[in-house]
């Protein structure tokens, strides 16, 4: 096959656009195919469930601290009320009843304050872990968001790189003479185009090429097109 030296230079940037073509769509696959988002939407949703946990600690916690409070007022009041009773009484029996009584409320009152004590411990212990898992989770989501814009962004300026190499490429291929650009696609569909001659080594698949089909490669005019005996590209030798 002939052709001109200008359409044998185009070959040759045919096949490198057809390169960067593939360059770019490999980039773009595996930025899709990468584990990073995935890893940290998973990471996002499990701080979620943790801070869901948390809130639901002190929630459990706060009404238990409400209750004790509660059971704790009732008792105090009950104490007054049998004080007063003390004092008003002049019946020993009663006298005895009510010391016995408030001795029973004494009692009680110490175990709610005990009790309430290490509710209100437990909660500051809940409250922090609350305070971290709001944290987390609000971080996490940052770099979630962060690596969807970053993908997002990379896409875009893949997809941008791509829409200029294909105008490249149809700009390209109308300069070509027709016979020439249906011979250019059919062997760029089986995988090797195009090549430039360099020493004994196709510059298409890298493999020497004998001393033989050298010379008979190097005998033909200028503007006929070898190929290559190994991968059968064609073989641009200026």
């Amino acid at each position: 096959m002939r052709a001109n030296l200008q359409d044998q230079k185009s070959l040759l940037e045919l096949a490198q656009l057809d390169i960067d073509l593939g360059r770019n769509a490999s980039d773009k696959a595996k930025l899709l195919a990468s584990k990073e988002i995935e890893a940290a939407s998973d990471l996002a949703l499990t701080l979620s469930d943790q801070l869901i946990d948390a809130r639901n600690k002190v929630g459990d916690l706060e009404l238990e601290l409400k209750r004790s409070e509660n059971d704790l007022e009732l008792v105090e009041t009950r104490i007054a009320k049998d004080k007063e009773r003390l004092l008003t009484t002049s019946s020993p029996k009663d006298a005895q009843g009510i010391e016995h009584e408030l001795t029973s409320l004494a009692k009680r009152k110490s175990e709610l304050e005990d009790l309430e004590l290490a509710v209100m411990e437990e909660l500051d212990k809940v409250r922090s872990e609350l305070d971290a898992a709001t944290n987390n989770k609000a971080a996490a989501e940052a770099d979630l968001a962060n690596l969807r814009e970053q993908l997002a962004s990379n896409v875009t300026e893949l997809d941008s790189e791509r829409a200029r190499l294909l105008a490249s490429r149809e700009k390209l291929i109308a300069t070509l003479d027709s016979e020439l650009a249906v011979v250019y696609q059919r062997k760029a569909d089986r995988g090797s185009s195009v090549g430039r001659l360099i020493g004994r080594e196709c510059g298409a698949c890298r493999l020497s090429i004998t001393a033989t089909n050298l010379d008979e490669i190097l005998a033909l005019a200028p503007d006929e097109i070898a190929e290559c005996p190994n991968c059968q590209a064609l073989l641009v030798r200026s």
